[in-house]
């Protein structure tokens, strides 16, 4: 999975925390603009500009750590607020509005606005759209007795100050939200390639493997027979024949994990054969040619049934048959071992295999379905025929 989405997240996490401290330090800059823009401080007591100026900084600090809870728990890293914090916070606030009021300078309406408004913008992260709405609106019927001390037009440059840092600091927040679940829908996809991938290992192997297996162990056992028989030669044989299937299990496995297997459909029934005729298993196929655009999943299906028979039965006799009609191929593998010891459980009771093998026909719209006639176990599978034709 790519990183990008990630880093960017996080750059703009730390982009959004200093342009909300920004924001939110605007009281701050505008008492020390009317302090320097005032022609001296005459008439302005210097006690009560130190303590405006002072409380600015506090309320400037408490802004501060209430943007961090807000982002943190924006982001996930949720923390606890002290309610005897915020009550603090509350009281510096409502301490600096007052003391603004005694303060001959001008603007200083703009101070009290700014310092509402900047309080009101540290909890916007955490906020939808409707409640930001409703903040903006409370912080501005808050500032509205301004109008008593203040130029009406100051009054209105305030609300647009108040509702400006409000919705600057949800954009933000907005923005990072998006990143966030964009950073997450890449986690999850990424995890699904994965799960996807492992299925698909997974699935492989018990494809090419389970019948590599069953080859081999019946390989041994004759081997072993062979030996026990006298017929050392034969049994070498045997055994290089075994040789001959582990060393081409290992290029199969780089084939699987690389993504590279491909069943061919003439190569199968090819292997087949071959492998049900080394069982002592006659193998006798019938039927229509398989269309090109169904040959591979039919080729799975042949492989799976003939692992099934070599494994669970004690068949003399396998018939692969094939027909093409009403826009659907029909597989039939039929055997003969149906009445021995076990062959049914193992056929009917659909293992592991049939099941896979059932959920990948299933995904083309076709099914697969295992019965008993008489001494005869079928393993019968239908695909629909491409949309393209069935050539």
């Amino acid at each position: 999975m790519s990183d990008l989405p990630l880093v960017g997240a996080r750059r703009f996490e730390a982009y959004m925390r200093w342009s909300t401290y920004f924001a939110v330090s605007i009281p701050v800059g505008t008492l020390l603009r009317s302090a320097i823009e005032a022609d001296g401080l005459t008439g302005a007591p210097l006690a009560a500009v130190v303590t405006a100026l002072v409380l600015s900084v506090v309320l400037f600090a408490g802004n501060i750590l209430v943007v961090n809870w807000s982002i943190d728990t924006l982001v996930g890293r949720e923390r606890r607020l002290l309610t005897g914090g915020v009550v603090a916070w509350a009281l510096v606030l409502v301490a600096l509005v007052s003391v603004t009021f005694l303060i001959p300078l001008p603007a200083m309406g703009m101070t009290v606005a700014a310092a509402i408004g900047s309080v009101a913008a540290s909890f916007v992260p955490v906020l939808d759209a409707r409640r930001v709405l409703l903040l903006n609106v409370a912080a501005v019927v808050l500032s509205v007795p301004l109008v008593g001390v203040e130029d009406i037009v100051l009054v209105l440059v305030g609300a647009v100050v108040i509702s400006f840092a409000m919705w600057a600091c949800w954009s933000c927040s907005w923005m990072l939200r998006v990143l966030l679940e964009l950073q997450k829908a890449h986690e999850v996809r990424a995890e699904l390639a994965l799960a996807n991938q492992r299925l698909r290992i997974s699935r492989d192997l018990h494809d090419v493997f389970g019948r590599t297996l069953a080859t081999i162990a019946l390989k041994s056992s004759l081997a072993s027979e062979l030996v026990l028989r006298g017929q050392d030669e034969r049994a070498a044989r045997e055994l290089g024949e075994v040789r001959r299937l582990a060393e081409e299990a290992g290029t199969e496995v780089r084939h699987v994990v690389r993504g590279e297997l491909r069943t061919t459909w003439d190569s199968e029934l090819a292997g087949a054969r071959s492998l049900l005729e080394s069982a002592g298993i006659r193998c006798t196929v019938t039927g229509d040619p398989v269309p090109e655009g169904r040959a591979e999943d039919l080729a799975w299906v042949v492989r799976e049934g003939v692992t099934n028979v070599l494994r669970h039965s004690a068949a003399a006799q396998v018939t692969l048959a094939t027909a093409v009609e009403g826009g659907q191929v029909h597989l039939t593998i039929a055997n003969d071992g149906a009445g021995s010891e076990g062959s049914g459980e193992a056929g009917a009771g659909g293992g592991t295999g049939l099941r896979a093998m059932s959920e990948r026909i299933g995904a083309l719209g076709g099914e697969v379905t295992a019965r008993r006639d008489g001494d005869w176990f079928l393993l019968d599978a239908m695909i629909p025929l491409p949309e393209e034709g069935t050539a």
